[in-house]
């Protein structure tokens, strides 16, 4: 739970076009404030060609893999892993942030997708078996394209801890920068956020909507805190590691208050 960025994008080109986009893209990264940036790692070229460093992936989730959206017969989503097949990619690394991965990858046209089944309990409570339901082909719509896609949290970068507000700055504008690079480099690329930064890239705006953050989260962990101590135990959460939690805490219990009256007050004139 917490405030994150996610962004993917893709090149219809060859393997030596990847790597070159991929070491491009390295070199932007090394120019950005980010705290730290891997040597660049591949996984299963083709013809076992490595030309980066080797990373043997002992994972059941594979850097590159991607999850993609499939709708069902009967008007649900639901989403189909898509294993990658040779993958390039660097790790970024900031404090407070989890890690950032840049990379292309080739993905299989079709993968063989489990579907997941669907019923409703006899008190009305929708339960989903995941991966239980019969065999289907899935078109990936990837042959010929390297992609990548990838969702990272930033939003404890601002922990007075790891550097405040402004590391938090530091990390979730130099992730934009990197998908204006791969723009520029010639990728089509999609980025978006929680707190709407995609559409307007001002930092005054986004500080604010950090800030309603970390006070709703503060307020959300401090209640269930509450209930989970009823219950004898602890409760774990990044947010509840900051200085000032208690104080962010108290405004996020306002916050919620206000922004639940206001629901409700909006609703009202909507059945008025």
């Amino acid at each position: 739970m917490g405030l994150s960025l996610y962004y993917r994008f893709k090149a219809k080109v060859d393997t030596d076009a990847a790597r070159t986009l991929v070491r491009r893209l390295h070199a932007a990264a090394r120019k950005l404030p980010f705290d730290d940036v891997s040597a660049i790692m591949e996984h299963n070229p083709p013809e076992g060609k490595y030309v980066f460093e080797k990373c043997e992936v002992d994972l059941r989730l594979k850097p590159g893999d991607r999850f993609l959206s499939r709708k069902r017969a009967d008007g649900k989503v639901e989403h189909v892993e898509v294993p990658a097949i040779h993958s390039i990619w660097f790790d970024v690394n900031h404090p407070g942030s989890e890690t950032a991965t840049f990379g292309l990858a080739t993905h299989p046209p079709v993968v063989i997708h489990r579907e997941d089944i669907i019923r409703t309990a006899s008190d009305g409570i929708e339960e989903t078996l995941l991966g239980q339901g019969p065999t289907v082909e899935f078109p990936t719509r990837l042959r010929g394209w390297y992609s990548w896609s990838h969702c990272v949290k930033t939003q404890y970068a601002s922990n007075p801890r790891c550097g405040g507000v402004d590391n938090f700055l530091r990390v979730h504008t130099s992730i934009f920068r990197m998908i204006d690079e791969a723009k520029r480099l010639g990728l089509t690329a999609w980025i978006r956020d929680d707190t709407k930064y995609w559409r307007h890239r001002d930092e005054q705006k986004l500080v604010a909507e950090l800030e309603r953050w970390n006070q709703i989260i503060a307020g959300v962990v401090g209640r269930l805190a509450d209930k989970v101590a009823e219950a004898g135990h602890d409760a774990v959460a990044p947010i509840k590691d900051r200085p000032d939690f208690e104080h962010l805490e108290a405004k996020g219990v306002e916050r919620l208050k206000r922004e639940a009256k206001a629901r409700r007050r909006k609703k009202g004139k909507r059945e008025a």
